[in-house]
């Protein structure tokens, strides 16, 4: 059988986004081979992670905090999430975005994303407001912190109670789609979810990753000769940080001319190809020794050549 985990963020266990998690959990119910998880976060015991990268010195072995989200992978909330086949959050709007619970729950994902086991596990989110509204912008955040974990996401609702009874459907819905994607990663496994099919994968969703990226490592100038990556090999002084960065620039040239000339799908591959020797070489110049004491995991953004351009 396969395992969802629909978690409840709002502190509300009666409310309006109460009813759309019972909804979800109807919809995933349905489906055969399944079997639902239907959590409420404010019953567990978990805080933010403090940066002592232990997850990262011994991959696999979880995370240390003494809380539910720890105790070395003992903990009853990272164990639900280790073995779930597919994951969704029902959240409330707080302050124009997704509530703080929400957020500690996707970063102590933290450890998985070291291990790699958790990549390409379904995710959904179902995002609720009730006032002014802004439940766009919470899901696109949540579709954000899925693509910075490698999660596969599958579908997310932004929700205003003006639309509250339509939406009730939309839940249920939502729900069953996550039920049958969990009962296809747990055939097929998603190990081989690289970063090419990750940003692919991100083109048309609510948070795509070449336009914010591109901005990103070119600081809103989308020019290459003024990006983090050219400024880095004037500066770094690590030698195989450096050569990394040389090789990053003309694939983020070609990335940004693609992205100028409106074609995303054939900036993606350069992007992700600048993007894993960006990745590598400010781990080997900033963190390898001096911060974390550990050289980059296998799994996190090893480096690729770019592919096809199809």
């Amino acid at each position: 059988m396969a395992t969802v985990l629909i978690a409840l963020c709002s502190g509300r266990k009666h409310g309006y986004t109460a009813g759309l998690w019972q909804r979800a959990i109807d919809g995933a119910g349905a489906v055969g081979g399944v079997v639902v998880d239907a959590v409420h976060l404010h019953d567990y015991r978990f805080g933010p992670c403090t940066s002592c990268f232990c997850c990262i010195r011994r991959r696999g072995a979880g995370c240390v905090l003494d809380d539910d989200f720890g105790r070395k992978g003992e903990g009853e909330l990272y164990r639900k999430v280790a073995g779930a086949q597919a994951v969704m959050l029902v959240d409330a709007v707080h302050n124009w975005g997704p509530s703080a619970i929400a957020h500690l729950f996707m970063e102590r994902l933290y450890p998985l994303l070291w291990a790699g086991t958790r990549r390409g596990l379904p995710f959904a989110s179902i995002s609720c407001a009730s006032n002014q509204g802004m439940h766009h912008l919470a899901r696109e955040n949540y579709c954000k912190w899925a693509g910075g974990l490698g999660l596969r996401y599958i579908g997310g609702l932004a929700i205003h109670t003006t639309l509250y009874n339509a939406s009730l459907k939309e839940s249920q819905m939502l729900g069953a789609a996550m039920a049958e994607a969990a009962v296809r990663h747990q055939r097929e496994g998603g190990s081989d979810w690289s970063d090419l099919e990750l940003y692919r994968h991100h083109l048309d969703l609510p948070w795509g990753f070449v336009g914010p990226y591109l901005d990103n490592l070119t600081g809103g100038t989308m020019d290459a000769d003024r990006s983090l990556i050219a400024r880095g090999i004037a500066t770094f002084r690590q030698p195989e940080a450096v050569e990394l960065l040389r090789q990053a620039l003309p694939e983020l040239r070609q990335a940004l001319q693609a992205h100028a000339a409106g074609e995303p799908e054939q900036a993606v591959p350069h992007l992700v190809a600048a993007g894993s020797r960006w990745t590598q070489a400010t781990w080997k110049e900033f963190l390898e020794k001096d911060v974390i004491g550990a050289p980059v995991p296998e799994t996190y953004r090893p480096v690729e050549n770019h592919g096809p351009r199809t």
